[in-house]
């Protein structure tokens, strides 16, 4: 099967095309680090009818709450009207479209009881989770579609932001990890089980689709629980900083993932714990390929710079 993904390049993407090559599929990518850009509808409509595509992966979004908070409009232009042109040419062309959503198009979520199914409807209290809602709305008018709410997503490439993210570099530079709450619960799905997920919504068969999918793990999982496993899987002993709880987040956040279990056979292979082993060994291996890498680069720079230092000082190179 011939796939295009926009955002290919992205956390999710890169782990959802590698597993989709692994399983004998063509993927084609779109993504905005290779100029091509959704908000250009022209431009999308015209890379897609050269290439002929079996099925649509629309993962490209404004993904983090800090980025669509500090440009709202680039947030509605990308998540909002970048959908809506996706789901536009996907239509003319009658090509099945799978939409990457997320938990916090569901938010607030005070009138409901954990865990979540997927009749809670899309609504969104912060700017990122309001135009990933839109973006369900626009997709569901699209036939066929699926659309696939992420639960709290976390793996090697996500670094720096999110709870496990955030606690790791925080950690790895000497610095005490941040807790914002503690209280509050979340469901922490690996990287490896949102690719499996992908893949599966992409080759369901007919009957599982134009539907909406929750994609989690099932389980639910206190801040501090997390926080607490993420320092014990990374060697921290030091003290934990605790601030206030962030609005956006809910008290209690667990999906039910009943009906994705059932309709797409999904089955999340990682518990949190065994996920963060695998993080850890893949930011090790990373980093020694980076090392790696150095070494073969340093050595020939510091040649040039030692030529460069005797033709400074008069000398001739040999």
């Amino acid at each position: 099967m011939k796939i295009l993904i926009t955002g290919n390049l992205g956390f999710v993407g890169t782990e959802t095309t590698k597993l989709l090559k692994e399983s004998g599929h063509e993927v084609i990518g779109y993504d905005l680090m290779d100029s091509l850009d959704i908000r250009d509808k022209e431009q999308f409509e015209r890379y897609l009818t050269s290439l002929h595509p079996d099925r649509v992966l629309h993962l490209a979004a404004i993904a983090r709450f800090a980025d669509a908070d500090k440009d709202p409009k680039l947030a509605y232009e990308t998540n909002v009207l970048g959908t809506k042109n996706v789901v536009e040419v996907c239509e003319k062309y009658h090509i099945p479209l799978v939409y990457s959503s997320t938990g916090s198009a569901v938010m607030p979520l005070d009138k409901y009881e954990p865990p979540y199914k997927e009749t809670v409807p899309a609504c969104g209290n912060s700017i990122y989770g309001c135009s990933k809602a839109t973006g369900e709305y626009y997709v569901a008018k699209h036939t066929p579609h699926i659309i696939l709410r992420y639960s709290h997503l976390y793996g090697a490439d996500k670094v720096r932001h999110g709870l496990i993210g955030g606690f790791i570099d925080r950690i790895q530079r000497g610095l005490e990890p941040k807790l914002y709450g503690g209280a509050q619960t979340n469901d922490f799905l690996y990287i490896e089980d949102v690719a499996m997920a992908n893949m599966l919504a992409l080759t369901a068969q007919w009957s599982s689709w134009n539907e909406i999918y929750n994609i989690g793990s099932g389980h639910e999982l206190s801040a501090k629980e997390a926080g607490d496993a993420v320092c014990r899987a990374f060697g921290w002993d030091g003290k934990i900083e605790t601030l206030t709880q962030r609005t956006v987040d809910p008290n209690r956040f667990c999906f039910d993932i009943t009906k994705a279990k059932t309709m797409l056979k999904f089955e999340p292979k990682f518990s949190f714990i065994d996920g963060l082993e695998k993080m850890k060994k893949e930011m090790y291996n990373k980093s020694n390929e980076f090392k790696a890498i150095l070494q073969d680069i340093l050595p020939e720079k510091q040649g040039e710079d030692r030529k460069e230092e005797k033709n400074l000082a008069g000398e001739k190179p040999r």
